[in-house]
């Protein structure tokens, strides 16, 4: 979603508010999804990996669907433009959170790890996205809708 927004001359005021944001979310996400793993999806038929994929897939069919406007909207960057991106990106790392204390010891370590690498990334999309916007243009919104699309297909057979 960097990338598609990229596209867009964004200020680096922004683009550094908004990896922060990202590396943030991506810090608590994990650590909301332990708890709320633990105790939630342990007692119910819902799995977490049917959630995602409805997630990623809803997100896929609206970075389609800007593909044919004839001027991509993309939403503002302001406060709540910001926690929108963040939490739609981070949503994933609440998913790896509820089984994380399965998988590793130091969860604290693991989740700074996400918060270090997912503000990177973020940082680096709106760079490359900024780049190519002259290359690739609007095409970055079906790129980015294919690639979430079959994510969000990829999370089904996990």
């Amino acid at each position: 979603m960097a990338l598609s927004y990229g596209i867009k001359k964004v200020s680096i005021k922004n683009v550094i508010i908004t990896a922060l944001t990202v590396g943030l979310f991506h810090f608590f996400m994990p650590l909301i999804g332990n708890l709320i793993g633990i105790s939630i999806f342990e007692y119910t038929i819902i799995k977490p990996k049917y959630v995602l994929f409805m997630v990623f897939l809803i997100l896929s069919i609206d970075m389609f669907a800007h593909f044919f406007e004839e001027k991509p909207k993309i939403r503002p960057l302001n406060l709540l433009g910001t926690i929108i991106f963040s939490l739609s990106v981070s949503f994933d790392s609440f998913s790896v959170g509820i089984g994380i204390n399965y998988m590793y010891d130091n969860i604290l370590l693991v989740v700074l790890s996400f918060c270090i690498i997912s503000s990177l990334f973020t940082f680096l999309g709106f760079f490359l996205g900024e780049k190519m916007s002259k290359s690739i243009g609007k095409y970055s919104f079906l790129i980015g809708s294919i690639t979430l699309f079959l994510y969000a297909f990829f999370i089904l057979t996990k």
